[in-house]
């Protein structure tokens, strides 16, 4: 899975399994500034097609998204949209009742709801275009632009034209490295294919994780790292590790850490690239022995 539909799967999963947050994208970084991890050191344009499905899940607003798209023809006015709604593949932003739905990725445009009226654009009837997104992070703007959409019960034509504000990973591809690497703990080296950091502060209920990050080994034993953060100093360490049904706390300063920022797929999930130094850390049936890699991390962000 890349790109945005990785991130925002990313993002379902873990703030379902809290179960007290609503899903929200709201910034570009969290309350407090970027994390620390310890002591260590030309345009484009593409058309739309097609119906898309109801969308219920509603997000938080977000600076920058969205926008004023000009509706011009048997239904004049303004179509405002300010909040994102995602589900599965698809991705809409909607406002007062109005909605325009999109889908692929770079997006189309798949359905524009507005004033009581439903319309599924022919690919060649709206086009989405864009500057140079290169080194934009989280948002990126592009011109919207729909001509003569008819409603699916002939109740009126309209045109849309405007600039609205996307998930830069809708607009272009990003070129971002799967999460995941390697960690050599003493002899032995320990493969992990899924890493998420949470960087606020977890609820304290039966059957949710205290760690921030866990990361797991795939296949035999268990063998997994896991994580703390410290959400107001915006620090993480290595506070157990597990092998087997046994394991063992870590105490605090046992590990250093580097971090390097790759890059967005979301306003809220940042790509990180964590390399792990502990000179002597005790682990269960290895004894005291180093911990030392890289892992690719998503970073997800807090929602305000």
């Amino acid at each position: 899975m890349h790109s945005w539909v990785r991130s925002l799967t990313v993002l379902g999963a873990a703030f379902g399994g809290v179960g007290v947050v609503t899903l929200g994208l709201a910034g570009l970084l969290a309350p407090g500034g970027a994390p620390s991890f310890g002591p260590a050191g030309s345009g484009t344009a593409v058309g739309s097609g097609g119906a898309a499905p109801s969308l219920p899940a509603v997000q938080t607003g977000i600076p920058g998204l969205g926008g004023e798209i000009t509706v011009t023809g048997d239904r004049q006015g303004t179509l405002r949209l300010t909040r994102e709604v995602h589900q599965g593949s698809s991705y809409a932003m909607e406002g007062g009742g109005d909605r325009v739905t999109f889908r692929g990725a770079p997006v189309e445009v798949a359905q524009v709801s507005y004033d009581g009226l439903e319309f599924f654009p022919d690919p060649e009837q709206c086009a989405i275009t864009h500057g140079n997104l290169d080194n934009a992070i989280g948002i990126g703007f592009a011109d919207l632009r729909c001509h003569d959409l008819v409603d699916v019960r002939g109740n009126g034509t309209v045109s849309l034209a405007g600039e609205i504000g996307l998930p830069v990973d809708l607009l272009v591809g990003r070129q971002l490295p799967p999460t995941g690497g390697t960690v050599t703990v003493g002899e032995e080296t320990w493969e992990f294919n899924e890493a998420t950091l949470l960087t606020w502060q977890q609820p304290a209920f039966a059957g949710v994780s205290e760690y921030s990050l866990r990361l797991e080994e795939l296949g035999g034993p268990p063998r997994v790292l896991n994580f703390s953060y410290d959400f107001e100093n915006h620090v993480l360490s290595l506070a157990n590790v597990m092998v087997g049904n046994t394991d063992a706390d870590v105490p605090d300063g046992a590990c250093s850490f580097d971090r390097t920022e790759l890059g967005h797929h979301n306003p809220r999930t940042l790509v990180v690239e964590l390399t792990i130094s502990c000179p002597s850390v005790e682990v269960p049936s290895l004894g005291a022995v180093a911990i030392s890699g890289s892992v690719v991390v998503d970073e997800l962000q807090w929602p305000e």
